[in-house]
């Protein structure tokens, strides 16, 4: 009678204690990686050329490796992004959520509910890695760190990093968080081409946050006064990892070294490799097979950088904006869904190779961003030709990208013809498109002209960072541009804004007038005026 007296309170004990073990075992699998980690730390890494694209030397480039916290690079890749659209500045507060706070060191170590701005949370990366502050980063841009996560490795696939997939914004071990040496030089050159305006937080060397100084991580910097930053990286599986760069005499090459036991046995690598490169590299202006065009700017265009010759082409795709984003612009559109529009395959000349018909995107999982694009795609009015070289949905990303405000549908509004074209005859004199070569300039012919140095205009574009590529482009077909300061002034015309891509510092008309000459030897558009 007594045993059974006591069987409720055994029943009820054992009770409790399988609810705790099922809880613990939720949460166990709530929290760890989505795929095992495995022992990738084997030495793998890559020197390429960054004026020419060429690879200089190469160890197992294309193997898979972890990338660590070289992982934060594309983090702030993504950062300088919105930044450059406006969607934030360097002085916007963020804030710290409870997910945020919880990383594992290394981190800034705020309490959740705290604030800081977007530039310290970039220097506590460069210097401290501060996982807490990658997290900051993404959940305030895509709203949590899986999405921001996906944005990742789409941006990834545009640049033609077509082996590298993230899984967060840190780079805290997950076994499905992949990258190779190879794709981490290319992302080392696109920051630099496309982001030279935030690329010197790289160079940071200590960061002061409160009562704390901060060092930087990479204890290579400044090594034969030419080493960039960058980033280092390390967990147990991948080992000590090192994306970085060295520039001097004219001179830029970027190393990526992967897989050593300890931070010092990577230094030295490193110091081998620069010292042993970069005396070998090009002198002079970037070659255009050494330009990554940006994504969504420049539709599908191949990419040559620090490809093997054996390799299979890799392209540079148009990149979809966030989802919830995409879905914001169709309402502030008003637009209706409508049948799917074709894409057009253009042909685009190659540096270093013929003509060739290009392929349609590859299927990056962003189902959700085409479908949206080609829902804003619902003509109002007869769809105006497609131009040579743009690809529908390209055209509209290259459009639209500017995410602060919300486009016109397309169909809605007018596109600028290219130079000596005439517009469509059924456009109104009141819709003519701009000359965004000359639109709001003093030409060398006006005797109005104002007082001032002499500058070489090479066009104007939607965005800050399509002008920014326009000089890419000039300065890798001129090599004396690369003695001229690039310059991009923002102007209003018929209530748009565009952005004015100039070279500054010539010493009078004949020297601007000479340059133009040369521009134009390239077939590229060109206007010499004093400032």
């Amino acid at each position: 009678m007594a045993s059974q007296a006591k069987s409720p309170w055994r029943v009820a004990f054992l009770r409790v204690f399988a609810t705790i073990l099922i809880t613990l075992a939720v949460s166990a699998h709530a929290v760890a990686p989505a795929q095992a980690i495995e022992n990738l730390r084997k030495y793998a890494g890559i020197v390429v050329d960054a004026k020419s694209g060429n690879v200089m030397y190469e160890e197992a480039a294309d193997s898979r490796r972890y990338p660590a916290s070289v992982t934060k690079v594309m983090t702030l890749y993504i950062l300088f992004q919105e930044l450059s659209a406006g969607n934030l500045k360097l002085s916007t507060k963020m804030t710290v959520s409870a997910h945020a706070a919880a990383a594992v060191p290394t981190k800034l170590g705020l309490r959740a509910g705290a604030t800081i701005t977007v530039e310290d949370a970039i220097k506590s990366i460069v210097t401290l890695s501060a996982n807490d502050m990658a997290r900051v980063i993404a959940e305030h841009i895509s709203g949590s760190e899986e999405n921001f996560a996906k944005r990742m490795t789409t941006t990834a696939r545009a640049l033609g990093m077509r082996n590298t997939t993230y899984r967060n914004a840190s780079g805290l071990p997950d076994g499905g968080q992949l990258t190779t040496v190879r794709d981490q030089a290319i992302l080392g050159i696109a920051v630099y081409q496309h982001f030279p305006k935030y690329y010197d937080y790289f160079q940071t060397k200590s960061f002061n946050y409160g009562k704390s100084t901060y060092g930087n991580h990479n204890r290579l910097l400044g090594y034969m006064d030419a080493v960039d930053g960058i980033k280092t990286g390390y967990i147990n599986a991948a080992g000590s990892n090192l994306l970085t760069a060295a520039r001097k005499d004219n001179r830029h090459i970027v190393i990526v070294a992967f897989g050593f036991n300890s931070s010092s046995a990577r230094d030295q690598k490193v110091r081998q490799l620069v010292a042993k490169y970069l005396p070998k590299g090009r002198r002079g202006d970037y070659l255009r097979t050494a330009m990554i065009p940006m994504p969504g700017r420049q539709g599908n265009t191949q990419v040559a950088v620090a490809q093997s010759p054996s390799a299979a082409p890799v392209f540079v795709m148009p990149m979809p904006l966030p989802g919830f984003r995409l879905a914001q612009l169709v309402a502030a559109n008003g637009a209706q869904p409508q049948a799917q529009l074709t894409p057009i395959a253009p042909q685009v000349t190659l540096a270093s190779a013929a003509p060739m018909p290009l392929p349609m995107p590859a299927d990056l999982g962003q189902q959700q961003a085409l479908q949206a694009a080609n829902t804003l795609g619902a003509p109002s009015q007869s769809p105006q030709p497609a131009y040579p070289s743009e690809d529908v949905i390209g055209a509209w990303l290259s459009d639209t990208y500017k995410l602060g405000a919300p486009p016109a549908a397309l169909g809605q509004t007018t596109r600028s013809a290219p130079l000596g074209i005439q517009p469509p005859a059924h456009v109104q004199a009141s819709e003519q498109p701009i000359d965004l070569l000359t639109s709001g300039s003093v030409q060398t012919a006006d005797t109005g002209a104002k007082p001032g140095g002499w500058v070489v205009q090479i066009g104007a574009g939607p965005s800050e960072d399509s002008a920014r590529a326009m000089l890419a482009d000039a300065a890798g077909k001129a090599g004396k541009l690369d003695d001229f300061r690039s310059y991009v002034e923002r102007f209003e015309k018929n209530g748009r804004v565009f952005y004015r891509a100039r070279f500054i510092g010539f010493g009078g008309r004949d020297d601007a007038t000479a340059m133009c000459n040369q521009l134009k030897q390239q077939n590229l558009a060109c206007l010499a005026m004093q400032s």
